[in-house]
Order: C-alpha cells, then sequence, then structure tokens
C-alpha cells in the first residue's frame, strides 16, 4: 500500500499548496483561470481516489454546472451578443458563459477543499494547530469524525424504518429519525465527556501531544516554494481579472505568464503525488 499523497512532508506544506489554490479558485472569475483550476482538481482527485471515482462526481457536477449556466441568463440579461429569445426573456452568449465559468468555479472550488481535506485529515491537523489551538483542533477534528457517523446512522434508522411496516406517514417518518438521532447524539455526547474527563482533558493550560511529524530543512524549502508558487499564482489571476470582462463584449486575455503560474500551482499537488508513487515503487 502506497502512502497518501503528501505523506513526506510535514503537513503545513500542502496546507499552504492546496489552501492557495481553494482561494485563489474562489477567485478566478475567468474563462482560462477556471478551467485550469478545475482541471488541476479533476487530475488531483483521478490520482489520489482513482479515475472512476473521479468520473463518478461528475454525474452530479456537470448537471449542478449547466443549471447554473442556464439560470444566469434569467437574472442577468446583459451582453451583446443575442442567442435566443426565449418568451419575455433576452438569452445573450455573455450571460451563458458568465453562468458556465460561475458553474465551473463552484465545482473547481468544492473539489479543491476535498482535495485539502484528502491530505489535511485529524492527524496533520492536530500537528499543526494542537499545541496553539488545542479546543479549535478538537472541536474541529470531532466533528469531521462525527459528522460521517451522523449521517451513517441516519441510513441505518432509515432503513429501519423502511423494514418494519408502519402506518405513519412520510413526516412523521422524519420526525422519528431526527429523534433517534438527537438521542443518540446526547448519550454519545456525555460518553465523550466523561472519556475526555477521565483522560485529563483541561487539568493543564498546555496541551501534550504525540508529534508524528517534524519540520525538516526539506520542509522548509518546499514551505518556501509553495509559498512563492502561490504568491506568483496570485499575481497572475489579479493580472486575469484585470484585463478580462464579460460585459458588454468578452475579451481581454491575461498574458501568458499569468497563466502559466497558475498552471504550476494547479498541477503541483498532482506533481508531488506522482512523484512520491514513483519512489514508493522504487523501495524493496
Amino acid at each position: 500500500m502506497r502512502p497518501a499523497a503528501f505523506e513526506l512532508y510535514h503537513p503545513i506544506v500542502p496546507a499552504v499548496l492546496i489552501g492557495g489554490a481553494v482561494v485563489l479558485a474562489m477567485l478566478a472569475i475567468e474563462p482560462v483561470c477556471t478551467a485550469i483550476l478545475l482541471v488541476g482538481a479533476l487530475l488531483f482527485s483521478a490520482l489520489t481516489q482513482g479515475v472512476g471515482a473521479a468520473l463518478s462526481k461528475l454525474r452530479w457536477q456537470l448537471p449542478l454546472l449547466l443549471l447554473i449556466c442556464l439560470i444566469n441568463p434569467v437574472f442577468s440579461a446583459l451582453g451583446s451578443t443575442l442567442v435566443a429569445k426565449v418568451g419575455p426573456f433576452l438569452v445573450y452568449a455573455e450571460s451563458l458563459a458568465y453562468g458556465a465559468v460561475m458553474g465551473a468555479l463552484l465545482v473547481s472550488v468544492l473539489m479543491w477543499i476535498e482535495a485539502l481535506g484528502l491530505v489535511i485529515g485529524q492527524d496533520e491537523l492536530l500537528v499543526m494547530t494542537g499545541g496553539a489551538l488545542p479546543s479549535v483542533t478538537l472541536a474541529f477534528s470531532m466533528t469531521a469524525q462525527l459528522v460521517p457517523q451522523l449521517m451513517r446512522r441516519a441510513r441505518m434508522v432509515i432503513a429501519s424504518l423502511r423494514a418494519v411496516p408502519r402506518a405513519h406517514g412520510e413526516r412523521a417518518a422524519r420526525t422519528r429519525v431526527m429523534g433517534a438521532l438527537a438521542t443518540w447524539a446526547l448519550e454519545d455526547s456525555l460518553e465523550r465527556a466523561d472519556s475526555m474527563r477521565a483522560r485529563g482533558w483541561g487539568a493543564t493550560h498546555k496541551r501534550s501531544r504525540f508529534r508524528s511529524r517534524t519540520f525538516r530543512e526539506r520542509d522548509a524549502v518546499a514551505l518556501v516554494l509553495c509559498a512563492t508558487l502561490v504568491a506568483a499564482a496570485a499575481l497572475g489571476v489579479q493580472t486575469a481579472l484585470s484585463t478580462w470582462r464579460f460585459y458588454p463584449r468578452m475579451e481581454g486575455f491575461a498574458p501568458s505568464w499569468a497563466y502559466l503560474s497558475l498552471s504550476l500551482l494547479s498541477f503541483a499537488p498532482s506533481f508531488v503525488v506522482v512523484v512520491e508513487h514513483l519512489l514508493w515503487r522504487r523501495e524493496p
């Protein structure tokens, strides 16, 4: 079994690299920038989760993108290139393009956040912030653990209700599901609180923890490179946003260096995954 992505580096390295991609994906409302970030996120998802899993996500992501693309002309009938007239609505190519970019931007942001969650798990979050923010780290780590558990239990309750014939309607079934989950959650909260108290949580001002990762020289070099790459990509995105406009006519592509810097950031996580995979295969 090969290690997960960025297993060879301190968690702060992928946090800066992929976190920068998340922030830029939220801001890059420009066709080429959005396309670059979306392709980079798809490639990273395919390398880390498999091609089948990445393609399966497109079954709901592409309809979402198409829906936003088609809805935007209804609320923003702007532009100079008339495509169609549907009743009282005028559909312009610029409005369709803006909607498509916004849909792709939303999908890209969701995929990059998922990528960040893949490389920054509970242990990595504890390594980075456990000493400085113990309570906040505990809240995030427990949320990441309990939300999937609550969803599994909800499916169990629903399956149990469907297996037993009942005379109640759909509203009563939902009420029973919520009641069962609330009871389950309250019971777990008491048990977890007693368990934490028994293990000495809050007994001292500073929380002790096992340091599974140490910050080494190569981590410092990688961190500087990642920060530089994020800064260069941010400058490229800012240049692209300052030159491009959707209305009244789509025009103003940025210089090639702006897209090159963003491409390096977008495909850098995938490059790291490939390198780690090759290094892992070389080990006896």
